[in-house]
């Protein structure tokens, strides 16, 4: 879906970005970390030509971004930044159809689009079609924004920080509906944040960067067991790590033939989320439930443990 080749970008004798190269697949959702000033914001810019490179290439489908007209790109592209950068004197249905009149949608289909993607988000078009920013809570409002980038039907949506704005409550459900969103859209997405729980919650792929270098771009599960820098160990958390791995693993994955006595743990939940439940009902092993309700084996202590080992 996206080629980043040696993308590269100065400010006179300052380096902002410093030769990144790195490939998204179609569907995925790659995620941006490292420290205030790594690049990451400007790398993301460079996707849709919000900012010029100083050299390299982007390819969106195997096309080089800079052969295509600049709107007719970011016609293309949704982008969320962090505040969503909603109009505050245009209604929800008004923001949301923003890019659609751009294109020029007819009225029916625009009106169409737009209840369409409340309806996605749980936002009732009755109540919220002819609200303003103003009148929306926070979470509201991501909704809506994310949902204006979504409304042209977009193959790729770029986020900088989209919930750094958030409670962490209401952060925590909006990560959860994107998720669900991207799964039944298919959506690929690059995602920065500065968050790493984010970044594990998030990513297919996780991209660490600093001074402008890319210094790795793998797997979550790969970025804690085998970081390849100490700046990326050190990011990641050597002392969070075992527990991220268990967040990084199912019931499933650790499921072990015998009997277990207790309620059973669904095989979907993570080893974190497993771990925890044994240890308050105070019990060694559970028996584990597949989807159809039918128990399949058990989960232990010890076969938990195995997994959150790095050298695994």
């Amino acid at each position: 879906m996206i080629e980043i080749e040696r993308l590269t970008k100065r400010y006179g004798n300052s380096t902002v970005v410093d030769g990144v190269t790195m490939r998204v697949e179609e569907g995925s959702i790659a995620v941006v970390v490292g420290t205030s000033g790594a690049g990451k914001s400007t790398l993301l810019r460079m996707i849709n030509r919000l900012i010029e490179p100083t050299s390299g290439r982007v390819l969106i489908d195997g096309q080089d971004t800079m052969s295509v007209p600049e709107d007719e790109l970011r016609h293309r592209i949704g982008y969320v930044i962090q505040g969503y950068g909603l109009f505050p004197h245009r209604t929800v249905a008004e923001n949301i159809a923003t890019v659609p009149r751009l294109l020029g949608w007819n009225r029916k289909r625009i009106a169409d689009r737009v209840e369409e993607l409340l309806d996605l988000y749980q936002l009732d078009p009755a109540e919220f079609a002819n609200k303003y920013p103003h009148e929306l809570s926070g979470g509201q409002q991501q909704r809506v924004g994310v949902a204006r980038a979504l409304a042209a039907r977009p193959a790729l949506l770029l986020m900088d920080e989209p919930f750094g704005a958030l409670d962490p409550v209401i952060r925590a459900k909006a990560q959860d509906d994107l998720l669900a969103i991207q799964r039944r859209l298919g959506t690929t997405i690059v995602l920065v944040t500065h968050d790493m729980e984010e970044a594990f919650h998030l990513g297919d792929r996780i991209a660490v960067m600093d001074q402008a270098r890319l210094l790795q771009y793998a797997p979550p599960a790969e970025l804690l067991t085998r970081p390849a820098e100490a700046f990326v160990e050190r990011l990641v958390g050597s002392a969070e790590r075992p527990f991220r791995l268990l967040s990084l693993s199912t019931v499933r994955d650790a499921t072990e033939p015998g009997p277990a006595s207790g309620e059973p743990i669904e095989a979907s939940a993570n080893l974190r989320e497993a771990l925890s439940r044994l240890v308050w009902c105070g019990r060694d092993a559970l028996p584990v439930a597949g989807a159809d309700g039918a128990v399949m084996g058990r989960v232990s202590i010890d076969g938990i443990l195995r997994f959150g080992r790095p050298s695994r």
